[in-house]
């Protein structure tokens, strides 16, 4: 008996000092800072009006001279999340419609490295300066926050025409 209860101080006594090392810190699983990008309609800038698109739309971010697809064939969106650059300060992103026109945004932004903590390292915001865009299926676009982090804040509002 006397080492079943020998054995059981020591279980809670392990119990404790295991629990003990948690540090309590909220790591973000996700490193990458998404840029939120909304549809709206064009003249709703006052009513906020949200646009789906009805065109299949492919994304494409061009980097070093080389676009990748970030989304294919997206029907029926109101928005999208788009990932920026560490290493360049103007983040350029194609709009592909299915009808043969494309719209390009070209995404000035600053980067910002912030030091969360030891345990997580540091992890990298960005600060929308500017955005410059073409104009065949884009009215405007529009800087909501310009900082970008983990949250769910919507940073651009693009505006279609009708």
């Amino acid at each position: 008996m006397r080492g079943r209860g020998l054995l059981y101080v020591f279980a809670v006594s392990l119990g404790l000092v295991l629990s003990a090392c948690d540090n309590g810190y909220d790591c973000h699983l996700e490193n990458t800072a998404y840029n939120r990008v909304g549809f709206y309609s064009a003249g709703s800038e006052d009513a906020g009006e949200e646009y789906r698109l009805s065109d299949m739309l492919s994304v494409s971010l061009v980097v070093n001279g080389a676009d990748s697809v970030v989304v294919n064939h997206l029907s029926g969106a109101d928005g999208l999340r788009l990932p920026m650059s560490y290493t360049n300060n103007c983040d350029t992103v194609v709009f592909d419609y299915d009808n043969g026109v494309a719209d390009t945004l070209f995404v000035a932004h600053e980067n910002i490295m912030y030091y969360q903590s030891m345990e997580c390292g540091t992890v990298m915001y960005h600060r929308i300066e500017d955005v410059k865009y073409t104009r065949r299926l884009i009215d405007s676009v529009s800087i909501v926050q310009p900082y970008v982090k983990f949250n769910a804040d919507e940073n651009l509002k693009i505006y279609f025409f009708e």
